[in-house]
């Protein structure tokens, strides 16, 4: 199946993205995460695409060559409403939304603002609620030492070091099994090295920082808001480095339709990457069911 690109501007930045499939196809839009970029789509869309699906990945707001925010918001609310509007430029409402990472926190954060536009919403690698999750389980915050390396002066030259040297640390330690290719970091490392594009991918954790610290949602409990009115599969490698699994043990409970959780063995936080065929056919079972 044929993957090639498209652009298109929604909620005022300039997005370029991969696609797979008939147009005419209902519409799978497929959220990428970090340290990441479209192409790790890639399998995702030519299954959906195989299946009668208009596959779409977007590169996320400030990851080249999709445009930098021009009024610098990168928080979790401006990537919902990206996702939203994606739909509507691309005519897919209703519409299947998968996310991985960050991809995942802007699906639920769509699903949140208007469950109509989904037939179903599928997260991979972070769980809903995960500040709550994570406050529950403080090793979590070791895991998540990287978060607070980004808040400091000179992040932007740590990630850059050594030819993002930081990058191949994190993907090693976040997936410990996975053989990925030269050609599949490469790509990453030429999104990141793009101007304005590093820059852009540590606003996103400054302002969810930011978000966190003045929602006071590490002293507090943040589970008080009303379910997702949305039917959700979240799946969760045994192996991630980044996301304990166990954070996701509550995840159901934050959704009012249909939720399964599904653990996947031998797999870290690239999930979709490192058990292709076992996602694939568990997401397109899912999504066959609702769309």
């Amino acid at each position: 199946m044929d993957v090639d690109r498209g652009r298109t501007t929604a909620n005022g930045v300039a997005f370029e993205y991969l696609r797979a499939g008939d147009r005419s196809g209902p519409l799978a839009l497929c959220l990428h995460g970090f340290p990441d970029d479209a192409g790790s789509m890639t399998p995702l869309l030519e299954q959906f695409a195989a299946t009668g699906y208009h596959a779409v990945a977007p590169y996320m707001r400030g990851y080249a060559p999709t445009g930098l925010a021009p009024d610098g918001d990168y928080s979790a609310g401006a990537l919902g409403r990206d996702a939203l509007a994606l739909v509507d430029a691309l005519d897919g409402d209703p519409a299947v939304l998968v996310g991985h990472d960050w991809g995942a926190a802007a699906s639920y954060v769509a699903a949140r603002i208007d469950p109509a536009a989904f037939e179903t919403v599928v997260g991979m690698a972070l769980p809903p609620r995960f500040v709550a999750a994570a406050r529950e389980r403080p090793r979590q915050w070791l895991r998540s030492w990287y978060m607070a390396a980004f808040q400091l002066p000179g992040a932007e030259r740590l990630l850059r070091a050594g030819d993002f040297a930081l990058v191949e640390f994190l993907w090693s330690t976040w997936s410990p099994g996975w053989d990925y290719s030269e050609a599949r970091i490469e790509s990453v490392k030429n999104t990141l090295n793009a101007p304005g594009t590093t820059a852009a991918a540590l606003e996103y954790y400054r302002q969810f920082a930011r978000d966190v610290l003045e929602r006071g949602a590490l002293r507090r409990d943040t589970r008080s808001g009303p379910p997702l009115d949305v039917d959700a599969l979240v799946l969760a490698g045994t192996d991630d480095g980044c996301v304990g699994v166990e954070l996701f043990d509550d995840a159901a409970a934050a959704f009012a339709g249909d939720c399964r959780v599904l653990r996947v063995r031998d797999a870290g936080h690239f999930i979709h990457r490192e058990r292709p065929d076992v996602v694939a056919s568990a997401v397109l079972d899912w999504c066959e069911a609702r769309v």
